[in-house]
C-alpha cells in the first residue's frame, strides 16, 4: 500500500512527465513540420539517464535526471557551427512568423491538452451534489439575493444545473467581474422562483484561495455532523476511558450534545479537566470520565481526546452524475478551458495590482500532495487535475518574462516592429532579468508551501 507521500510523489511525477511531453511535443511537431531539423527532445534538465536515437535526422530523444522541466534543441547558428548544407533547416534562418508559431506551439498545446481532458472527463461522467442549498449566510450575496436553505438551483444564467460544482468557473469569472448572476431556483415546496445575486461587493481577496462558498455566501447541502464516534486512536485519553466506535455522546458535564462541532468545542476548552460522557451503546446508556490532553497549537493549549468523528452517507437522492454526449463534452471542454484560461490570467493580473495576496501561489509540494489526492480518488479526477494545471503552465509559459516563451515571443515582436533582429545585448540583460524573476517566483512558490505545510 502506498502512503500519502507515496502517492504524492508518484502523482507529481506521472503530471509533471505527461505535462513536459505535451508542452515540448507541441515545439517539436511544429518544428518538425516547418522543416526545422530537431537535435535533441529532452523530458527533465541535467545528466542523461536514457538516450535513444531515431529519425533521418536521429534526432536525440532523452530522459534526463531532474525532472522539473524540458526542452526541444534545434539547429541554431546561434549555438554552434552549422554545416552550409543545412543551414536551410536552422531555427534562426527561419522567417519570423515560423519561430513564433515553434514558440508558440509549446502553450498552444498545453490548452489543446486541456480541453481533451475535460473533453474525456465529460463523457466520462463528473459525481457530485445535487445543488440543494444547505447553508446560506446572512447579510451575504446569496442572501441578500433571496437564496434560502433547501432552495434547488435549477439554472444559473439560462444554463441548467445538475451538480453543485457544475458551473463554478463561470461562477469565480461572475463574482470577479462583480456582475450580477441571474439564477433560478425551486424551493422545497415545488415553486419555481427567479433571482438575481449581486456580486459587486465581492473582493478578489476573498477568491484567491479557493473561498468561493464563503464569497458568494452559500453552500451545499451536508450530512449533519451527528455526535456518533467514528474512531478511537490508541494511546489517547478517550480509548483509556473505554469510548468505542459507533458511541453516540448524547451529554457532556450534564449539557446536551446535538452535534460533533459541539463535542469538539467541549473538548478543545478543557484541556486537562475530567468531563463526564453521557452515551448511547446498543441502546443502553452509558457513562464515562475523559480528561482531555493539553496539547499546543499555534500557541494555544486545547484539549484532545483522539476521537474521530463518523461521517454519515450522503443519501443517494442527492448524488448525480453529470456526464455528456460527444458534442457537448466538446462545447463544455472548450468553454472550462476559456474560463479557467480567462479566471488564471486575471487572478494573475489582480496579483501583480496586489489586490490578491501572492500568498495563493502555489509550488511543487502543493502541487505534488493535490496530484496524490487526484489519484487516490481516481482517473478522472487525475485528468482534471492535469487539464487545470496544463492551463496554469500554459499562461504562465505566455507571460512575457525572459527565458519562457512568451519573453522569445515578446524580442520576436520587437524584432518585427524594428525591422531586424533584437541586439544581443539586450537579448543578454533581458535574459539576467528573466532568471532573477524566475528565481523569485520559485523562492516565492516554495516558501508558500512551507508555510501551509507548517502552518
Amino acid at each position: 500500500m502506498l502512503t500519502e507521500l507515496g502517492y504524492s510523489l508518484l502523482g507529481f511525477v506521472l503530471a509533471i512527465g505527461i505535462l513536459i511531453i505535451v508542452h515540448e511535443f507541441g515545439h517539436y511537431i511544429v518544428a518538425k513540420w516547418l522543416g526545422v531539423k530537431v537535435l535533441r527532445f529532452s523530458v527533465g534538465f541535467g545528466k542523461p539517464l536514457w538516450v535513444h536515437r531515431s529519425g533521418a535526422d536521429q534526432t536525440e530523444y532523452v530522459l534526463a535526471a531532474v525532472p522539473l522541466g524540458g526542452y526541444v534543441k534545434m539547429l541554431d547558428e546561434t549555438e554552434g557551427e552549422v554545416a552550409p548544407e543545412e543551414r536551410a533547416r536552422a531555427f534562426n534562418r527561419q522567417r519570423l512568423w515560423r519561430r513564433m508559431a515553434i514558440v508558440l506551439a509549446g502553450p498552444a498545446f498545453n490548452f489543446l491538452f486541456a480541453i481533451l481532458a475535460y473533453w474525456v472527463v465529460f463523457q466520462v461522467g463528473i459525481p457530485g451534489i445535487k445543488p440543494v442549498i444547505g447553508q446560506v449566510i446572512p447579510g451575504s450575496p446569496a442572501a441578500v439575493g433571496g437564496l434560502r436553505v433547501g432552495d434547488e438551483i435549477l439554472s444559473i444564467n439560462g444554463s441548467p444545473i445538475k451538480s453543485l460544482g457544475q458551473d463554478r468557473l463561470y461562477l469565480f469569472q461572475k463574482a470577479l467581474s462583480h456582475a450580477r448572476l441571474p439564477m433560478t431556483v425551486r424551493t422545497p415546496h415545488g415553486r419555481i422562483r427567479q433571482l438575481s445575486l449581486n456580486l459587486s461587493s465581492v473582493k478578489a481577496a476573498s477568491l484567491s484561495d479557493g473561498r468561493l462558498s464563503k464569497a458568494l455566501g452559500f453552500s451545499g447541502w451536508q450530512p449533519p455532523l451527528v455526535p456518533r464516534v467514528g474512531a478511537v486512536f490508541p494511546h489517547m485519553p478517550a480509548a483509556a476511558a473505554g469510548l468505542r466506535a459507533g458511541d453516540l455522546i448524547t451529554r457532556i458535564d450534564g449539557a446536551p450534545v446535538t452535534s460533533w462541532l459541539a463535542v469538539a468545542r467541549t473538548v478543545r476548552h478543557n484541556a486537562g479537566k475530567p468531563l463526564d460522557f453521557m452515551l448511547r451503546r446498543h441502546g443502553r446508556t452509558q457513562q464515562l470520565i475523559i480528561v482531555p490532553k493539553a496539547i499546543k497549537v499555534k500557541g494555544r493549549i486545547i484539549g484532545e481526546i483522539g476521537a474521530a468523528m463518523r461521517i454519515e452517507p450522503l443519501p443517494s437522492s442527492l448524488r448525480v452524475t453529470v456526464r455528456l454526449g460527444p458534442l457537448a463534452a466538446a462545447r463544455a471542454a472548450v468553454r472550462n478551458t476559456w474560463l479557467m484560461t480567462r479566471l488564471t490570467v486575471e487572478m494573475l493580473g489582480k496579483m501583480i495590482l496586489l489586490q490578491v495576496s501572492p500568498r495563493s501561489i502555489s509550488g511543487p509540494i502543493t502541487i505534488a500532495q493535490y496530484a496524490g489526492y487526484s489519484v487516490q480518488i481516481g482517473f478522472s479526477s487525475f485528468l482534471m487535475f492535469l487539464g487545470v494545471v496544463s492551463i496554469s503552465l500554459g499562461v504562465l509559459n505566455l507571460m512575457p518574462v525572459p527565458l519562457l516563451d512568451g519573453g522569445h515571443i515578446f524580442f520576436y515582436i520587437l524584432e518585427g516592429l524594428k525591422g531586424g533582429p533584437v541586439s544581443e545585448r539586450v537579448i543578454g540583460w533581458g535574459q539576467r532579468i528573466g532568471v532573477t524573476l524566475l528565481l523569485g517566483l520559485m523562492v516565492l512558490a516554495f516558501y508558500n508551501d512551507l508555510t501551509r505545510i507548517l502552518g
